[in-house]
């Protein structure tokens, strides 16, 4: 049963990449599918948490953010959770959002043993890492990487959204 719901997790989490990977690239994104954004944090976070303890905790007073800030903030999110249940499966995971003055910070940690240290660098980046990194950094933004002492990996990103003056 305990593999069963590892690989239940791991096909609920990768079932949005097969269907974007079968997807032709000329066609558009379906119009009736919600566009990614922070509002949909709970249903993402649901997604992924059917196989794997996911936790999530917001500081400082949410707010709308611009649209490529918001995607790029959901977009950094699933992709570490993608890379939780690939490289961690059924380590606790917690995400964390913090809103301030002059934009957004994203953490997100897990428990797992973490890939065996290669010779070289303490930062590694997938394919998808690299991806939300150029993200971030095309916004302004922040980006690492890493696994973290003691075990675990650690995404994290700074992304700028300052609060308009008001009044």
């Amino acid at each position: 049963m305990g593999r069963f719901a590892q690989w239940r997790g791991m096909v609920l989490a990768q079932g949005h990449r097969l269907r974007g990977a079968l997807r032709q690239a000329e066609e558009p994104d379906d119009p009736l599918t919600p566009a990614p954004s922070l509002n949909r944090l709970d249903a993402l976070v649901e997604g992924f948490a059917a196989g794997q303890p996911v936790r999530w905790k917001l500081a400082g007073q949410p707010r709308p953010l611009p649209g490529p800030v918001d995607v790029v903030a959901y977009r950094i999110i699933e992709e570490s959770l993608t890379n939780a249940c690939r490289h961690a499966p059924g380590a606790p995971v917690a995400v964390r959002l913090r809103y301030d003055p002059t934009g957004i910070t994203i953490e997100v940690r897990d428990e797992g043993a973490g890939p065996p240290p290669s010779g070289g660098g303490t930062q590694s980046a997938g394919r998808g890492l690299l991806g939300v990194r150029r993200r971030a950094e095309r916004l302004g933004g922040t980006f690492s990487a890493g696994p973290r002492a003691g075990g675990g990996f650690t995404v994290r990103a700074v992304l700028p959204a300052p609060e308009e003056l008001a009044e």
